[in-house]
């Protein structure tokens, strides 16, 4: 496995129709891999530490929304990772003045 800030620096040659799962607490170091949801055993992820993050689609969005609120700029591998991360956890993204969001 490779870690998440790697796979995100990695996200636009993954499979439109991949899932993202990485291993918890969700940081740029994570153990982390994309695949088909079909081919994975969930409960065995579970058991593991490992867990559904998002689809390698929601993630590119995520990062394009990232680059559009900063007019434009590129995102570090820390940038991509906190963004997708923040969004996993509040299904929001995360706002340009990099503040995460709190509750939910």
């Amino acid at each position: 496995m490779m870690t998440l800030g790697a796979l995100l620096d990695r996200v636009d040659e993954l499979g439109e129709d991949s899932t993202i799962y990485a291993r918890r607490p969700w940081t740029c170091e994570s153990e982390a891999f994309a695949t088909s949801e079909n081919d994975v055993d969930l409960v065995e992820l579970a058991r593991t530490g490992v867990a559904y993050l998002l689809e390698v689609s929601i993630a590119r969005e995520v990062i394009d929304v990232w680059r559009s609120w900063r007019a434009g700029s590129s995102p570090t591998s820390l940038d991509r990772c906190k963004a997708v991360i923040h969004y996993a956890l509040h299904d929001a993204y995360l706002p340009a003045d990099g503040t995460p969001r709190t509750g939910n």
